[in-house]
């Protein structure tokens, strides 16, 4: 965990030349690129920090470093991990001549005609190939060659995923991830809940565990003079405790209640959701553990109040807190959905609406993209089918926009309604996108459109408006890969536009 955290400061290093311990640690430690790694071979004169900055550079940073394709000058083809998750070296499928490992991306794409595939198809498979074919350099906007973390899917660095990076080579080891599950659906207050999870990591800090460091000379419990303090015996079997126990649990349940070990003991009860009285018993069950612990550190300290019955001390507690739980659920039930009736609306007079859809059979997987351009009457003006190749899906209705934008452009349309079923990617047409995102090379491609001296209104619409458009999509599945333009609607997908004109709305639940 160290090192994942420690290779955030790697990371934010690579992408921060402004601030100025950035400036002051590229200095000092002549830090470079990263694909020229020299500055980080190991000398004598380096401090502890900047020691254990590297070793998150080499462990995580460097390992799960990917590329954000832009001109292609920086990118090496090969060497780099940029289309796949591995360089495409690792899956070539012959070995590659000598003076081709420091290709540039740039190298092997030619404008106006796309990638050099008589130099590429002999060295990949045809999976690959396919992917490739859903990627372009741009050439247009000179963006460049951007840094982007591949092991999230949005490009952004976590520790989270840093810390997925370096355990998963790691030995197997038990799965507690149910366990936790069942402590986090406790019905509680979350430091009860935080509380319960410090417990099965046995990290609260008994009597015994203070002997065992060396902090304290005695490991007897301070409250009951009797036996050893540790976590089971503060929580159920001390005397002060064990009582409250005996009173609330039912008689057939107390045998095997004291005799579990501390895990059986909480897996056990934090998963009972049988109702005691007017609650469940996890509920009660998580505040006694917790006041277990307050009232032994009360002890301790020596600020207990006095607390005349704490049976119905815990069992009022848990029912303000099942109460309380119970009023929020109602809350959140009360979002209405209403059904309304969706339809295809044409633009306003003057207008042009361009409706876009991509299609995906899995994600990434086999994918396509389709669009129409309609009149104030419903009439078709172009329209358009794409037999991507390989992609994700958001990719896929990316490229639907791009070539319905493009289109538009070059039929001289001057105000167009840009209807996309997508919010995700509607929200990346509004708002933009980071450099670092995986999307952000064609997002600059639509945005090199939408820029242009034209009016473009984005708005997002439901599937039932974009029928056609979905129709395009997935009729071209049965096209050849690449791009179809219709100057008429093909046969396939006339009753759709005949629908979207004279056709009744269809229902749809939406919420309020």
């Amino acid at each position: 965990m160290n090192t994942a955290l420690l290779s955030k400061v790697g990371w934010r290093l690579l992408h921060d030349d402004v601030s100025l311990w950035s400036k002051f640690l590229r200095s000092k430690y002549k830090v470079g690129d990263s694909q020229a790694c020299n500055w980080l071979v190991t000398k004598g004169t380096w401090s502890s920090t900047w020691r254990s900055i590297v070793l998150g550079f080499r462990k995580v940073v460097f390992p799960g470093l990917s590329w954000v394709l832009g001109d292609g000058k920086q990118i090496n083809f090969w060497g780099d991990r940029w289309l796949l998750n591995v360089p495409l070296s690792e899956s070539a499928t012959r070995d590659l001549p000598a003076n081709w490992k420091e290709i540039k991306v740039s190298d092997v794409w030619r404008n106006g005609a796309g990638w050099d595939l008589q130099r590429i198809t002999p060295f990949i498979s045809e999976k690959t190939q396919l992917k490739l074919m859903s990627m372009v350099v741009d050439t247009v906007t000179g963006a460049r060659d951007m840094l982007s973390w591949g092991e999230c899917s949005d490009g952004r660095f976590t520790v989270k995923s840093a810390y997925s990076l370096l355990s998963r080579d790691m030995v197997p080891k038990q799965s507690m991830g149910a366990f936790y599950l069942r402590i986090w659906r406790v019905v509680a207050h979350e430091k009860v809940r935080v509380f319960i999870w410090l417990v099965v990591n046995q990290v609260l800090m008994t009597n015994v565990e203070r002997q065992r460091r060396h902090l304290g000379d005695s490991g007897l419990c301070t409250v009951c003079k009797s036996g050893d303090e540790t976590i089971l015996h503060i929580l159920r079997d001390c005397p002060a405790m064990a009582g409250v126990w005996t009173r609330l649990l039912p008689p057939q349940r107390r045998q095997v209640f004291f005799s579990q070990s501390l895990l059986e003991w909480i897996y056990s009860n934090v998963g009972d959701e049988k109702e005691i009285g007017e609650c469940p018993w996890a509920t009660i069950f998580s505040q006694a553990v917790w006041w277990s612990w307050k009232w032994r550190c009360g002890n301790v300290f020596g600020e207990n109040r006095k607390c005349r019955d704490r049976v119905r001390f815990i069992k009022d507690l848990a029912k303000d807190v099942w109460v309380a739980h119970k009023k929020l659920l109602a809350s959140l039930s009360l979002v209405v959905r209403v059904e309304r009736m969706i339809a295809w609306i044409p633009p306003m007079v003057g207008w042009f609406k361009l409706n876009t859809d991509g299609a995906s059979h899995g994600n990434p997987g086999l994918a396509t993209a389709g669009g129409v351009i309609r009149d104030g009457e419903g009439n078709w003006c172009s329209g358009f089918a794409l037999n991507i190749r390989i992609c994700s899906a958001p990719l896929a209705e990316l490229w639907g926009v791009y070539y319905g934008l493009y289109i538009a452009w070059e039929r001289g349309i001057t105000c167009l309604e840009l209807e996309v079923d997508s919010e995700m990617v509607v929200g990346f047409l509004r708002t933009g996108i980071e450099d670092s995102h995986p999307l952000s090379f064609l997002i600059r491609l639509c945005h090199g459109f939408l820029s242009k001296d034209w009016l473009v209104r984005v708005s997002h619409v439901y599937r039932e408006a974009n029928r056609l458009a979905d129709g395009l999509a997935n009729y071209a599945f049965s096209l050849p890969l690449g791009f179809h333009l219709f100057a008429s609607s093909p046969e396939s997908v006339n009753l759709l536009l005949l629908e979207d004109i004279n056709g009744p709305a269809r229902p749809r639940n939406v919420r309020l």
